[in-house]
C-alpha cells in the first residue's frame, strides 16, 4: 500500500476528484476551514466553511426499541463537532442489507456506505459505485485513517489493485464473539456442559423436568447471509468440526464446510434434536426480538447469544420476575445491574465433539468497508470528515457519547454511565435519545478507545468467554479473488439455508447429497477453482 500512497496536497486532492467541487480541509479541532485549493467548476454545488455538510446516512435501527433521531443529543453533538448535518433514512436493522442493495441498484447511493466486503462491496466497487481512494489515503493527508488501519489490511481490502473504501471491523477487533447462554435457575446443580454429549443430555433433562420450556432456541435473519445457521446452532455444528458458509484450504486445495461430509452428520444430529422436541419449532421463522420474549417469560433454556446482550437479558428476566411477584419498583426500573455478577444466566464457550475438538467461526481482520459514493457532491470533504472523526477526541464522542453524561473519567479511569437511559423509553430524564455507537465512522480495527477499561463486570465476563474461545477459525477465502463467489454466493447460501432447515425439521437426508451436487454445479466448483488460482497467485506460484 505504501508504494501506492502518493502524498497529495489538499489542492491536488481536488484535482484528482475532477475539479468539480471546492475542497474543504479540517483542522485538529474537527471544524472545517476554507481551503485555498482550486475553485469548483462553474454551476456545481459546493459547501462552505460556515455551512454544515449535509450527509445522507442509511441507518439500521432496532425497530423494537423507541428512537427519534431528531431528539438524539449525541447525534447533534457529532454534527456540531464535525460541522455536518446527518440526514438519516431509518431502516429495520435486519433489512439493512436488502435496503442498501436496492439503493445501490437504483443509483440512490448514500454519501457514506457501510457495506459487507466479501461480496457486495467488491461487486459495486468494480461497477464504479465508490470513489477511488488509492492515492487519497496517505500519511500526510489522512494520518488518522492510516494510524487506525495497518498497511497490510489496506492491501487486503483492495479490489483489482485499487482502494475503494476504509476497512471496518465494528468494535474491539476481529474474532469470535458468541457465547452459549443458559438459564442458571434451570441449570441447577448440573455442571456446565463442555461436550456435545453433556449438552444433549442436559437438554433432555430440562425437557423432562420442564415440559413447557424450550431447551434450545433459535431465530432467523435474512436468508443467504449465514446468520441463521451460525447464530442458532454454532455450537452444534462446531462440535462436528464444521461451520456453515466457511471455505477451507489444505495444501492449496479449497472446499467449503457446506458440502463437507461432517456437515451431513451435524444435520442428522440436529434433526434428531428437533424430533425430540429439544429445538424450538419456530426457530426458522421467528426474529431475535421474538426469541427474547420467550426468554423473558421463562420459556427458553439456552441459545447462542452475541456477547454484549447477556447483561440486558439478565436484567430483563429479573424485571419480569419482580413484576410477577409485585415487588418491582413503581417506576418499573431496577438499579444498575451491569457491575453485579450474572444472576439468571450462565455463559460458556464451544462444546467439543467426540474427538475432543470444535470450531468457532471467527471474523476476518475486517468484514465491512466504509466507502464514499461517487454521487456525493463533495467526496474530498466527506473523506476529510471521516479523517477528522478518527481523532482520539472525536472517536470518544462517536463511540462513547458526551463526556460527563454518557461516560465519566475519574482518576484517569473511564466508566460508562449505564443508568442514564430508561430501558423502556430509551430516553434520558430530559427526553433525549442517546445513540452512542450509532453514527460511527471509526474503523474499529484496533478496538474503540479505552474500550477494555470501559467494560462493566458483566460485559467483561461475557466478552472474555467469547474471545478466549480456543477453537476459533477464519474463512480461508478471506481477501482472495473470486468473481463467481461475488456473483453466486448469496444464491448458494440461500439454497443452503432452505435445504438445511428442511433437513433439521425432518426432511430426507438425501436432500443434503442433492444440495452438494447442486452447490458444485451452480457455481460452487467454479468458486473453488478461482480461490485456488488466487491463492497460488498470492503465494507467488
Amino acid at each position: 500500500m505504501a508504494k501506492r500512497r502518493s502524498k497529495l496536497t489538499s489542492g491536488m486532492l481536488a484535482v484528482v476528484l475532477a475539479g468539480t467541487v471546492a475542497l474543504t480541509g479540517c483542522g485538529n479541532s474537527g471544524e472545517p476551514s476554507a481551503s485555498p485549493s482550486s475553485s469548483p467548476s462553474e454551476g456545481k454545488e459546493t459547501n462552505t466553511a460556515d455551512q454544515p455538510y449535509k450527509l445522507n446516512w442509511l441507518k439500521g435501527q432496532d425497530i423494537s426499541k423507541p428512537y427519534d433521531y431528531s431528539k438524539d443529543v449525541v447525534k447533534q453533538a457529532i454534527e456540531k463537532k464535525l460541522n455536518i448535518e446527518i440526514v438519516p433514512e431509518m431502516v429495520d436493522v435486519q433489512q439493512y442489507k436488502t435496503k442498501l442493495n436496492l439503493k445501490m441498484t437504483s443509483g440512490d447511493i448514500p454519501d457514506v456506505v457501510r457495506i459487507d466486503f466479501a461480496d457486495d462491496f467488491q461487486k459495486y466497487a468494480q461497477q464504479g459505485a465508490f470513489v477511488d481512494l488509492t492515492d487519497l489515503i496517505n500519511e500526510k493527508d489522512t494520518p488518522n485513517i492510516v494510524k487506525e488501519v495497518p498497511a497490510d489490511v489496506f492491501e487486503q481490502a483492495m479490489v483489482n489493485g485499487k482502494l475503494y473504501g476504509i476497512p471496518y471491523q465494528g468494535g474491539p477487533g476481529a474474532g469470535y464473539r458468541w457465547d452459549l447462554v443458559m438459564r442458571t435457575d434451570l441449570l441447577g446443580n448440573t455442571p456446565v456442559p463442555t461436550t456435545l454429549d453433556d449438552y444433549y443430555n442436559l437438554l433432555k433433562k430440562i425437557k423432562a423436568e420442564n415440559p413447557d420450556v424450550i431447551p434450545l432456541g433459535g431465530y432467523n435473519a435474512e436468508v443467504g447471509q449465514q446468520k441463521y445457521a451460525n447464530n442458532s446452532f454454532d455450537h452444534i455444528f462446531g462440535a462436528f468440526g464444521v461451520t456453515p458458509g466457511f471455505f477451507t484450504e489444505a495444501n492449496g486445495k479449497f472446499s467449503n464446510y457446506d458440502i463437507d461430509p461432517k456437515m451431513r452428520d451435524a444435520l442428522l444430529y440436529l434433526q434428531k434434536m428437533y424430533s425430540e422436541g429439544l429445538i424450538d419449532k419456530e426457530f426458522a421463522t421467528i426474529k431475535e426480538e421474538q426469541l427474547r420474549t420467550k426468554l423473558y417469560s421463562g420459556k427458553l433454556f439456552s441459545w447462542m447469544g452475541w456477547w454484549s446482550t447477556a447483561n440486558d437479558y439478565d436484567t430483563q428476566i429479573e424485571t419480569n420476575l419482580l413484576k410477577q411477584s409485585g415487588e418491582l419498583a413503581s417506576d418499573g426500573s431496577l438499579p444498575d445491574q451491569s457491575n453485579s455478577p450474572f444472576k439468571y444466566l450462565t455463559l460458556t464457550g464451544s462444546l467439543v465433539g467426540s474427538d475432543g475438538t470444535a470450531v468457532a467461526p471467527a471474523g476476518a481482520p475486517f468484514n465491512q468497508m466504509t466507502a464514499i459514493s461517487v454521487k456525493t457532491k463533495d467526496p474530498a470533504w466527506v473523506l476529510q470528515i471521516i479523517e477528522d472523526s478518527l481523532s482520539l477526541e472525536n472517536q470518544m464522542l462517536t463511540v462513547w457519547g458526551i463526556e460527563g453524561e454518557d461516560y465519566k473519567i475519574e482518576n484517569d479511569k473511564m466508566s460508562v454511565v449505564t443508568d442514564l437511559v430508561d430501558p423502556k423509553t430509551m430516553q434520558d430524564k430530559d427526553g433525549n435519545f442517546r445513540g452512542i455507537q450509532s453514527y460511527l465512522f471509526a474503523p474499529g480495527l484496533k478496538g474503540w478507545p479505552r474500550y477494555l477499561e470501559s467494560l462493566p463486570l458483566r460485559h467483561s465476563q461475557a466478552l472474555d468467554v467469547a474471545i478466549t474461545n480456543k477453537y476459533q477459525i477464519t474463512d480461508a477465502s478471506n481477501f482472495l479473488d473470486s468473481p463467481t463467489k461475488i456473483a453466486k454466493l448469496v444464491e448458494l447460501n440461500t439454497m443452503r439455508d432452505s435445504v438445511f432447515t428442511q433437513i433439521i425439521m425432518g426432511g430426507d437426508i438425501k436432500k443434503f447429497d442433492e444440495f452438494v451436487e447442486k452447490w458444485k454445479s451452480q457455481g460452487g466448483s467454479q468458486i473453488l477453482s478461482e480461490l485456488e488460482a488466487s491463492f497460488m497467485k498470492k503465494q507467488g506460484k
